[in-house]
């Protein structure tokens, strides 16, 4: 379902823009709302999901889906398909609550597998999604797009009903949820995501795009001070000191820029016109094909990974691998693009590279928080991740853009090779922050299976487990070694 979210967009704004006699700028926000809601909306699903109401929380989650799909298939204006893309968004959040019900609920030989299958399935959804959607924009309107949405919405809600049960957490409640935690995280990010993708548009010195980005610190910097200093926080800074936790979270950002980078370069390759010299002029459905080795990268990583991880250090081997293949892969898309084979050959060990890489960052934060912070950790580190592809996606496209000449509506291919060469640079810098991971046989244990993710390790986390969320003795103190 998160991935219908985030593909279903991309090959549709054209038809939209076409249908709605909107702008193309005006159409990407179709794209840039889901982004901007589902990160920011992320934290406060974890956090009320990390409690024993997860299902009921999952179930919401994917009513809101549903019906912002029903909204946009039936949308006749503009301003109704924003709205409906916009309740979309709180979809993107979900992920987080599927670890946590993985977590407790799966017997311990199953929670590594299932933790990495989880994560990869996201990945492999994306590369499903392209094709399919860029079948429907070629054969149908883009309400049917959306009544597919609704569809598989309504599928999820059914299963959710039907498997996960009643109290699919037996941990306590999580306390009072921390709402001005939320207001001001979604102020801090809100104003940066959406200055990062309008900053092309608008100029990058304009007087909005420099207010923006200092609203967006200012709040960034009060969130920080409130959940340090609130009792049931949104998100536990704390807990970030642990290493994992925090390489996890750099290496998400890191990712985030150059796979999001990546695709967007990719997409806007393959559709440019053959008058360019470069560009393979695809349709939607052809656009599509090129992006679905992706799935099958991710299929055979989920496959590799139960082999690879205790062979490699681990969550550590795994996240050095993924990152180091999506490098690869980037770099080599540098060097050479002259045939839509390329591309594919790229998407697929893009596929590899994502799939290693996101089965080993849930995994490694579960084994570093306590099982009643598995929401809002995994959370925050999905919101680095899309905040990360904002920063990508925004700096790519603005390179293409420095590299158009005047009177001319496609950039000279040296953009994209600069932009490829950019987006390799910043995944090899991910590479060397996974390094800084220590490898044991420990780690490759919990982050991978087919061992065991041990729940949490008290005396390193200093979190009695008799002690109800929450209060001062179940929360850790700066002082206190978290680090495991």
């Amino acid at each position: 379902m998160i991935a219908v979210i985030g593909t279903l967009g991309t090959p549709l704004i054209p038809t939209i823009a076409t249908d709605l006699h909107v702008s193309l700028a005006d159409a990407q926000w179709l794209l840039t709302l889901t982004l901007l809601i589902g990160a920011a909306t992320t934290p406060l699903i974890g956090r009320l999901g990390d409690g024993p109401h997860r299902r009921t929380v999952l179930l919401a989650g994917l009513g809101a889906v549903g019906a912002g799909s029903v909204l946009a298939a039936t949308a006749a204006s503009f301003v109704q398909l924003l709205v409906g893309r916009g309740l979309m968004g709180i979809g993107m959040g979900l992920m987080p609550l599927a670890l946590a019900i993985a977590r407790d609920l799966l017997p311990p030989s199953r929670v590594g597998p299932g933790i990495a299958a989880l994560s990869i399935t996201v990945a492999t959804g994306a590369g499903l999604g392209y094709p399919l959607t860029g079948l429907i924009a070629d054969t149908f309107d883009y309400h049917a797009g959306f009544w597919m949405a609704a569809g598989l919405a309504g599928a999820a809600m059914a299963s959710v009903v039907a498997v996960v049960p009643g109290r699919a957490s037996a941990r306590p409640a999580p306390g009072r949820v921390d709402l001005r935690g939320a207001l001001l995280f979604a102020a801090a990010l809100s104003p940066l995501l959406l200055a990062l993708s309008e900053g092309r548009a608008w100029g990058w010195t304009s007087p909005r795009v420099v207010s923006l980005l200092v609203v967006g610190a200012a709040c960034g910097v009060g969130w920080a001070l409130v959940e340090l200093r609130t009792a049931n926080p949104l998100v536990e800074l704390r807990y970030l000191r642990a290493r994992p936790v925090l390489v996890a979270d750099v290496c998400a950002a890191l990712a985030g820029f150059g796979m999001f980078n990546a695709m967007t370069l990719i997409n806007r390759l393959a559709q440019a016109p053959t008058s360019t010299g470069y560009g393979f002029g695809a349709s939607p459905a052809v656009l599509g094909l090129v992006i679905l080795p992706l799935s099958a990268g991710t299929v055979l990583a989920s496959r590799w990974s139960r082999w690879l991880g205790p062979r490699t250090g681990g969550g550590r081997g795994l996240l050095v691998t993924g990152l180091l293949a999506v490098a690869l892969a980037q770099f080599g898309l540098a060097v050479r693009h002259d045939h839509l084979v390329e591309l594919g050959a790229a998407t697929f060990l893009f596929g590899v590279g994502i799939g290693l890489a996101f089965a080993a960052m849930p995994a490694l934060i579960i084994g570093s928080v306590p099982p009643q912070e598995t929401g809002s950790a995994t959370s925050f580190n999905q919101v680095l991740r899309t905040a990360g592809g904002s920063v990508g996606s925004a700096l790519g496209a603005a390179m293409l853009a420095a590299h158009t000449p005047a009177g001319s509506s496609q950039p000279g291919e040296s953009g994209y090779t600069l932009a490829f060469g950019l987006a390799g640079g910043v995944c090899a810098l991910a590479v060397l922050a996974a390094l800084a991971l220590p490898a044991s046989p420990r780690d490759g244990a919990r982050a991978t299976g087919p061992a065991t993710i041990p729940a949490a390790r008290p005396a390193e986390l200093a979190t009695p487990r008799e002690e109800p969320v929450g209060t001062a003795a179940s929360r850790p103190t700066m002082a206190d070694d978290v680090e495991p």
